[in-house]
This record gives C-alpha cells, sequence and structure tokens, in this order.
C-alpha cells in the first residue's frame, strides 16, 4: 500500500516536472525578415515554426492581409507594392501555452523608383525628372534614355532642359530584382503671343479701353486700372501713361508681357458720361464726370423728369450713386445743371440710370 503510494506521488512530481519543462522551453519563429522584390511573392515562417512545450500546435498570423492562410505554419505573402508590413505569428501548444513572434515583409527599394510625373515646361525652363523616393545610394542604380538635353542620364533626378517636347524612359536596377522600367513625358508649353494692343491718344478726362489679345490670363500696371484682371480694362490716366500687361496661356503657366502707351493731351473740357448702373457691382456704380477735380468749388443738381430736385450737392466728385435722401430712384433719365464756380459759367444736360 505505502508503494503504491510513493509510486503515484513520484509520478505526480515526475509529470509536474516534465510540464513545467516543457513550458519553460516552448518558443515560436517567425522567420527572418523578408526584404522582397515588386510582384514577387514570398514564403513567411521558418522551418520550425514553433518548438519545446507538448506538441501538436495550432497557428494563427495576423494582420491578414495578403496571406495565403491566417493558420498555415508557413503561408505565402503576395504583397503589392509599397509594402511595410509587420506580421503577428501565434502558436498555441497542447497544453494551451501561448507564444508569440513577428516578421517584417517590405519591399525592396527599388519599388520606391519611378520616373516622375508628365509634366509641362515653359520654353527656355527646365524640368526635373523622377520621384521624391529616388535616391542614390540604397542599391539602386539609374539608367535614362535618350541622353538628349539631360545634364547627367545616370542621376536619380537629372534636370532636363529640352528645346522641344520629349519622352524619357528610366531603367532603374537592383542586384536582387529585376530591372524596374518607367517612362515620363516633357512636354514644351508654347509662349503666348501676348499683345497689349495699340497705342492710344485721349484727351484729358476721358476714359479708353485696353484690348489684349494672345493669351488667357491677364494682368495689368499701373494703377488706378478697371478691371485689370480682364482683356479689356478701362484706364483714365492723368498724364501720358504706359501700361504693362502679363498674360499667360490657358493652363495659367507661361507667362508674356506687352505694354501700351495712352498718350493724354492736357483739357479742361469736362467730359459727361450719359448712364452709370449703380447696383454696386463695381463697375460704373456712380456718374462720373472727367476732368471735375479741376473745378473744387462747383455746385451740382439733379432733377427728375418732374422737375422735383433730387440731389444736391457742392464740390462734387463723381460719387452719387443714384440715391436721392437715403432712396435709391428708379431708372430714367434725370437733368442735370453744374455750375463750374469761379465765375466759369454752368453746364446742363441728362443723365440715364440704369439698374
Amino acid at each position: 500500500m505505502i508503494k503504491t503510494i510513493r509510486h503515484i506521488l513520484l509520478v505526480f512530481v515526475f509529470s509536474i516536472f516534465i510540464f513545467t519543462y516543457s513550458s519553460a522551453q516552448f518558443v515560436v519563429n517567425a522567420g527572418p525578415d523578408k526584404v522582397v522584390c515588386p510582384g514577387v511573392t514570398t514564403l513567411i515562417g521558418s522551418p520550425a515554426p514553433a518548438s519545446g512545450g507538448l506538441a501538436p500546435y495550432t497557428y494563427v498570423w495576423s494582420p491578414s492581409s495578403f496571406l495565403s492562410s491566417t493558420t498555415s505554419p508557413n503561408p505565402i505573402c503576395s504583397p503589392p507594392s509599397s509594402t511595410y508590413i509587420t506580421y503577428t505569428l501565434t502558436a498555441t501548444d497542447d497544453t494551451g501555452a501561448v507564444k508569440t513572434d513577428v516578421v517584417i515583409v517590405s519591399m525592396q527599394y527599388v519599388d520606391n523608383v519611378n520616373a516622375g510625373n508628365d509634366t509641362g515646361i515653359c520654353e527656355n525652363s527646365f524640368a526635373l525628372l523622377g520621384g521624391d523616393l529616388n535616391a542614390g545610394g540604397m542599391g539602386v542604380t539609374y539608367s535614362w534614355l535618350p541622353t538628349t538635353f539631360l545634364d547627367n542620364n545616370t542621376l536619380p533626378r537629372p534636370t532636363s532642359t529640352p528645346t522641344s517636347s520629349i519622352t524619357y524612359t528610366l531603367t532603374a536596377t537592383s542586384a536582387s530584382c529585376p530591372p524596374k522600367i518607367d517612362i515620363v513625358s516633357v512636354n514644351i508649353i508654347p509662349t503666348p503671343a501676348i499683345n497689349a494692343g495699340p497705342d492710344v491718344t485721349i484727351m484729358e478726362g476721358e476714359v479708353t479701353t485696353l484690348n489684349a489679345s494672345g493669351g488667357f490670363y491677364y494682368a495689368w500696371s499701373l494703377m488706378p486700372i478697371m478691371y485689370e484682371f480682364s482683356y479689356n480694362p478701362d484706364v483714365e490716366p492723368f498724364v501720358t501713361t504706359t501700361y504693362y500687361l502679363y498674360g499667360t496661356d490657358n493652363t495659367n503657366t507661361c507667362p508674356a508681357y506687352d505694354s501700351v502707351i495712352v498718350t493724354v493731351i492736357p483739357s479742361e473740357e469736362l467730359v459727361f458720361y450719359n448712364t452709370f448702373t449703380p447696383n454696386n457691382d463695381g463697375n460704373n456704380d456712380t456718374w462720373y464726370i472727367g476732368n471735375i477735380y479741376k473745378y473744387p468749388n462747383n455746385k451740382l443738381e439733379i432733377y427728375n423728369r418732374n422737375g422735383k430736385l433730387v440731389y444736391k450737392t457742392s464740390a462734387y466728385i463723381n460719387n452719387w450713386d443714384g440715391h436721392a435722401f437715403g432712396e435709391k430712384l428708379p431708372e430714367g433719365t434725370y437733368f442735370w445743371v453744374l455750375e463750374l464756380g469761379d465765375g466759369k459759367g454752368k453746364k446742363h444736360g441728362d443723365v440715364t440710370i440704369i439698374d
């Protein structure tokens, strides 16, 4: 009886020893990190993904992305380009013990290489070829063809100074991967034939409209100028002035320049404009009298068709916006009397409000 009890205790102690020893030695090996070529599959895991513990083992890989199986000890990984994935292998032995290990799958650097985006450049300009991640010293060699217009056809990012549109082919080679081939086109955008129009002669106090052509986008200087971003701005220079025009093609990429001279003949004559449109669009919103600034002591009165006074002011400075005593006047023709002041007489006429 005593021998039987001793035997049972020995078996029990031995079992505990074996269980403890086996659990302590249970290890998992997810295998070496893998660096793969674009479009190439790879086997992950090790020849002995689990050892020690108590067989049999079960396996789970996560994440499941691009794996042929999540429960195989050595699944096939089919990674897409630009991949950098950390896989975790979780192994469980027959006692329920759990161990984990990780493996990283990444792409060879050649996967990052490309010829860059197609681009359009202006005449007498240059283009930088190659993608932002093209780099030297990464085990990749570069060859660009044709060599025409290039500063160096073996650089990761050469500069092209073409005189005509051209397409380049990049061949990127690394020691362990097939060559990667990509193409990029550099297109020459013709310089637009910007024309600011013919020179103009006006009397002082007159407004003239300039007329540009040959472009798609425009910007004028000098100021003041009305509609300076249009092809036909209005100007009223007090003295002879040269206006400069900047214009581009429809891609707003390539500029050209021109200028036009507006010659101003000095004059004391007032220039009365017979319509205005007070709709607050920034265009012709007030009644304009050219050269009115030369008569600072003027007095102006505006009457409606019934002879009722609707507006009165002294020292008018082109600021009547079609309101009478705070109320907007209706469309129609109104009559004005302008006393020039300083004994210089009176002027009268009509002006039409168009809404």
